[in-house]
């Protein structure tokens, strides 16, 4: 993106007739376009001063990285925005420094190399697209690996202590609304897996039902009409309708929205199918537990 204020020779606070006085001494014809087209607008220079303003702190955070005066921002566009180093040594120099002198402790040059572009291309995405926090995260991951050490341990995982339960029969049902259910819903499985399916209104996001299902039967019940979404989580051991069926529990919906509706001859319904069957229409996707 061009600095066009730099380009015009303006200020970014600059009124519209120095804008337009600016634009009619101005002689590239596409800064001259530019200008009028976007800063001559106040939506598109509302959008294009929120932009700008991000590239300069990036810029001033490159130059603190010792990064404006490499290849990293070499278009003439970056240059716009490009900001001469604040100190002589950056600290993208020292860590450079402090990997050149553990590359003559450690005798592993494929590893320190490896290591050299590591950081070095986190500090490029860092400072290009992450700001402050990605260099401060930086910084600390650095610093934490500089500090004497044993050896890392990852965090230890909660450790799941539920009972496991006896399955529900198949068609227990969970109902969270009043409306009387008239629309038929069957749903089949296949065995390996049990199945807890909910209805969720498109509309609304409430809950309007869920119903247990055990693998390899089949269901029937009737749903109150409207437009529903489907999810729903598999496993084997049951541990309730908190946990589900525990840290290995899977979560889906269907792609496809389900309505349920009477055109005053008939009311509509549907069967599905919670395994892959030859010719089937309908596709899932994976929900994180917090989604289900």
């Amino acid at each position: 993106m061009r600095n066009l204020y730099t380009r015009l020779g303006i200020e970014p606070s600059a009124s519209e007739q120095e804008i337009r006085a600016a634009i009619a001494r101005c002689k590239n014809s596409t800064v001259k376009t530019d200008g009028a087209e976007i800063l001559l607008n106040a939506s598109k220079r509302r959008n294009y001063d929120r932009v700008f303003r991000t590239l300069c702190d990036i810029g001033v955070l490159r130059a603190h990285l010792g990064l404006s005066h490499g290849n990293n921002w070499g278009s003439p566009e970056s240059d716009d925005f490009r900001v001469e180093p604040t100190h002589g040594l950056s600290l993208h120099n020292e860590l450079v420094a402090k990997i050149k002198r553990f590359n003559k402790k450690s005798k592993v040059d494929g590893f320190v190399n490896s290591v050299k572009k590591f950081i070095a291309g986190i500090f490029r995405i860092a400072a290009v697209f992450g700001g402050i926090a990605g260099v401060i995260w930086m910084i600390s991951i650095w610093e934490d690996s500089s500090a004497p050490s044993s050896s890392y341990s990852p965090p230890s995982q909660p450790t799941f202590n539920e009972p496991a339960l006896h399955l529900p029969q198949s068609g227990t049902i969970r109902r969270y609304t009043s409306r009387a259910g008239v629309a038929p819903l069957e749903i089949q499985t296949s065995a390996g897996s049990n199945y807890l399916v909910k209805l969720e209104d498109v509309s609304t996001g409430s809950n309007i039902l869920d119903v247990f299902i055990r693998g390899g039967s089949t269901i029937e019940i009737e749903v109150p009409l409207g437009t529903y979404r489907l999810k729903y989580a598999a496993g084997q051991t049951w541990y309730g309708y908190e946990h589900y069926f525990g840290p290995s529990t899977g979560y889906s919906k269907a792609d496809s929205n389900f309505r349920f509706y009477n055109d005053g001859y008939r009311v509509s319904g549907y069967t599905v199918t919670l395994y892959q069957v030859r010719d089937g229409n309908l596709s899932t996707s994976r929900l994180s537990p917090g989604q289900f």
